[in-house]
């Protein structure tokens, strides 16, 4: 059997042996009702985007308040794309939904009543293994302050080339982006060019980006990728490296 041909199948046994019942705990559609069904018709209709924070129809994205945490948000596209593995996201014309989604960060320190510095806000995509809803969203919040101190380490690192991270005995993969990398770089495509298997298992792969201080005084970003492992348990979520309680 093709590799291509087995990997749904084999994603869809991993998503029952690691992600465990809570993946299954709520409807895996709901996040695209809520889309579908309230937050654009409703803007449509009268121009408020409720139950959503923000209908954007032009550039086709909402923005939701995710129930858990006080300041977590999501970004979700107004159009149906299941997850990373869409191959929509890897075509040239794709929205940059990253990007989006980082001009909507300043929700979170509206929601805290506090300002938050880039490195203490970040952006994640859970892998097809380690979510439960079967719809595109980016997790809009804190960052976990251990996080945002190991991943310094890799301010001086080259340019947009990936670099291997360990951290609480997991294995990750680092980049180093410039400050205006999100005008000209789609994080999903700089993961599928990882190496030759990358584009082909995009389900089996997690993604963060987190504002960084650079090593020459710049802003700039980290973007993280955690591949799916079985041997090693790790089952593709970067979202372990955010902080929804926001404690910093």
């Amino acid at each position: 059997m093709r590799l291509t041909t087995l990997l749904p199948f084999l994603f869809s046994l991993l998503a029952g042996a690691i992600a465990g019942p809570s993946a299954h705990a709520a409807d895996p559609h709901k996040l695209w009702e809520i889309v579908s069904e309230q937050c654009v018709p409703n803007m449509r209709a009268s121009g408020s985007p409720l139950p959503c924070a923000a209908v954007d129809l032009e550039r086709g994205f909402v923005v939701l308040k995710d129930i858990v945490g006080p300041a977590q948000y999501l970004l979700m596209p107004t159009r149906r794309l299941p997850g990373i593995e869409s191959p929509e996201l890897l075509e040239a014309d794709a929205p940059n939904y990253w990007g989006y989604a980082w001009q909507q960060r300043f929700r979170v320190g509206q929601a805290l009543g506090r300002p938050l510095a880039d490195e203490q806000l970040g952006l994640e995509v859970n892998s097809a293994a380690a979510r439960s809803q079967l719809h595109l969203h980016i997790h809009i919040d804190c960052m976990r302050r251990d996080v945002a101190e190991s991943l310094a380490a890799h301010r001086g690192d080259p340019l947009r080339r990936w670099m291997p991270w360990q951290f609480e005995g997991h294995r990750y993969w680092v980049m180093r982006l410039p400050g205006d990398a999100l005008q000209s770089d789609d994080p999903f495509k700089l993961a599928a060019a990882r190496d030759a298997f990358a584009a082909s298992a995009m389900a089996a792969q997690s993604l963060l980006l987190t504002g960084a201080r650079l090593e020459d005084g710049s802003i700039g970003f980290f973007l993280v990728n955690m591949p799916v492992n079985v041997d090693l348990q790790e089952r593709g979520s970067a979202e372990v490296l955010m902080d929804h309680d926001c404690r910093w």
